[in-house]
């Protein structure tokens, strides 16, 4: 009976198909203009830790607005102010009064964690109802304006899509605090669906910050899926994590050290004036009070956010996971959890078994990463290797060795060509930094001085570097081109492409201009064109470039003149280093009883030493 009923469906379909014209019914369902029969695979990029958004919801289902009438993004939380006020009010009136805990610290910590419930997950690691993701399951082409204004936003590929056509590059968006295996579960069905509606048989990926732990599981979870791919170019790629999450899972926290909180934390992730004012600030509160608000704070986050994230475990490193699922995953209730998080365990360990399974089975695999910019100090860790400040270096570049920010190699290393053994290429930068061939690609792999994670889209050589590698086949190595050099500089060119150069071409057109400041208007032009146009870059090239259209623009007053800057205050600073010198890290409430200690040891010092020691000569 079902053999009769295929043959009628094939014959309905047989004449379906004659009824159109002869158009297959494969393609009634390609929606690309090539019909897949260009030289491009479509790509998807799977992009990093908040490049997707996702929306708050209420019990209704309905959006969340905030004062300003607009839709709350769950990244990295909501800070409702009005309700953390309500929350530790009182507990704080009290702790201030008494100077102790009166209620203060559990009060922080529920309130620190209701701003991040949207980013809990339950017990089988699944983000609550009240989230909704901005998904776009179709193509660029078929995005709207608004739509398309997110995706460029986060990942500037108009020159990719321009070569290759919208209809052709793919925004995977996810939860970046959702389930890790449902992640990877739609990722590989999206691939399936990008196939179906491009018409080719393969596609490139472009996973981005975390999702180079999307793309972890994805390799291992799914390994059929290489026969889906053409290139994989990995961007900044967590995939050994980020020992940054490494240090907040195991508490290895630097804050936790109250030492370094009130002389060198702060300073690190703002400017130093504002940091110091906070560290003044604080002391109305006794430092072992303060302590144990921050240590309760943490312990909260951890066990009913953090715990229960499986995506947010992709982070961290494998070399952290046994003392941290030791340590948070041991009850009974983590089962699910510490199942799909052991599973993932064993992809990020198999990373780069399974990327060199692509490279072995004819999937060209690039990447792209930045170094020596030292990671945020939030660990106790964050200068144990090189980084682009969010990532660690080892992580991002698939195991590769170099010194710490700042430093360089020893005197006479050689390098050691782990993965190379070609004599005639020469892996270590030119800072002597990164011995290349000790990662796992040293011939694909292109490496950005002193660029910062966070800015690394604002690179725009990186952005034409990608968009080669993914439009062309005319870069197989870092030797293929002098034009992309393995080892090249940060950059951020918003600034001068988007505004100096279009005004300065603006300017241009006025018929007012002297022929001296016209000349000058020209050359500042070409300087900037030229330096658009490079891919090789020199450091400071953009700097130099706008300073100078900056210049004659001012001159010819299309610029404002710029007020000097004024001196930086170092009120705080003084006050909070002189406040640490003579009291340590205690509250404005202890120093009496610290003042009173210091003069006590004063004079037990004079006395021992000058006093007595003078009777006691005088009896000799």
């Amino acid at each position: 009976m079902k053999k009769i009923v295929s043959v009628i469906l094939s014959i309905a379909l047989i004449f379906s198909v004659a009824a159109i014209g002869g158009v297959s019914a494969a393609d009634a369902e390609i929606l690309t203009e090539c019909k897949g029969n260009c030289d491009v695979c479509p790509s998807i990029v799977v992009p990093g830790i908040g490049q997707s958004n996702v929306w708050l919801l209420d019990d209704n289902g309905d959006y969340i607005l905030d004062a300003d009438g607009k839709k709350i993004n769950c990244f990295p939380g909501y800070f409702n102010i009005g309700k953390i006020v309500s929350k530790v009010l009182v507990p704080a009136l009290l702790s201030l009064v008494t100077q102790r805990d009166m209620g203060l610290s559990t009060a922080l910590a529920d309130a620190l964690a209701g701003a991040f419930y949207m980013n809990s997950s339950d017990w089988n690691g699944r983000a609550p109802a009240c989230v909704e993701v901005e998904k776009y399951p179709y193509s660029v082409a078929r995005c709207s304006e608004y739509e398309k204004s997110q995706i460029y936003g986060n990942i500037p590929l108009t020159d990719f899509a321009a070569r290759a056509g919208e209809d052709h590059l793919y925004y995977f968006a996810y939860n970046s605090f959702g389930n890790n295996f449902d992640i990877v579960d739609e990722l590989y069905a999206f691939i399936q669906q990008v196939k179906k509606e491009t018409g080719h048989d393969k596609v490139n990926i472009v996973p981005i910050s975390m999702g180079g732990t999307v793309a972890n599981g994805l390799l291992d979870y799914y390994p059929e899926v290489i026969n889906d791919l053409n290139k994989v170019v990995y961007i900044v790629p967590a995939l050994n994590g980020s020992s940054i999450v490494g240090d907040v899972m195991t508490k290895n926290i630097a804050f936790l050290d109250k030492d370094y909180l009130y002389n060198g934390f702060l300073e690190g992730l703002m400017d130093e004036e504002d940091a110091r004012m906070i560290e003044v600030l604080v002391r109305i509160l006794p430092d072992e009070l303060l302590m144990t608000c921050l240590d309760t704070a943490v312990d909260k986050l951890l066990s009913d956010v953090f715990s229960k994230n499986t995506n947010l475990w992709a982070l961290l490193p494998k070399e952290d996971y046994a003392e941290a699922s030791a340590e948070l995953l041991s009850g009974k209730e983590y089962a699910e959890i510490k199942k799909q998080t052991d599973r993932y365990h064993t992809a990020q360990v198999n990373s780069n078994k399974n990327i060199q399974n692509l490279v072995d089975n004819g999937v060209q695999v690039f990447n792209i990463v930045d170094y020596d910019v030292p990671l945020y100090n939030i660990g106790t860790n964050w200068n144990a290797d090189n980084a682009d400040g969010v990532i660690h270096l080892s992580s991002t570049a698939m195991g590769v060795e170099s010194a710490l920010v700042g430093e360089t190699l020893p005197e006479g290393y050689v390098q050691k060509n782990t993965y190379c053994d070609n004599p005639e290429h020469n892996h270590i930068s030119p800072d002597r930094v990164v011995d290349a061939s000790t990662g796992l690609l040293p011939d694909t792999t292109f490496y950005f001085d002193n660029q910062g994670h966070e800015q690394t889209a604002r690179n725009d050589i990186i952005i034409k570097l990608a968009t080669e590698l993914l439009a062309t086949d005319n870069i197989q190595n870092v030797y293929s081109t002098p034009d992309y050099p393995q080892f090249n500089v940060r950059r951020d060119a918003r600034g001068l492409k988007n505004n100096h150069l279009p005004n300065a071409k603006r300017a241009l057109e006025r018929t007012d201009l002297s022929a001296e400041d016209r000349a000058e208007l020209e050359a500042a032009i070409a300087q900037a064109e030229e330096v658009l146009n490079t891919t090789a870059g020199v450091e400071g090239d953009v700097a130099r470039a706008e300073e100078r259209i900056r210049a004659i623009l001012t001159k010819i007053g299309e610029y404002a003149p710029e007020e000097p800057e004024k001196e930086p205050s170092q009120f705080f600073t003084n006050v909070s280093l002189w406040l640490f010198k003579y009291f340590g890290t205690n509250g404005f409430s202890e120093y009496l009883t610290v003042g009173i200690g210091n003069v006590i040891k004063s004079i037990r010092f004079f006395l021992s030493n000058y006093v007595f020691g003078s009777i006691t000569n005088l009896i000799k």
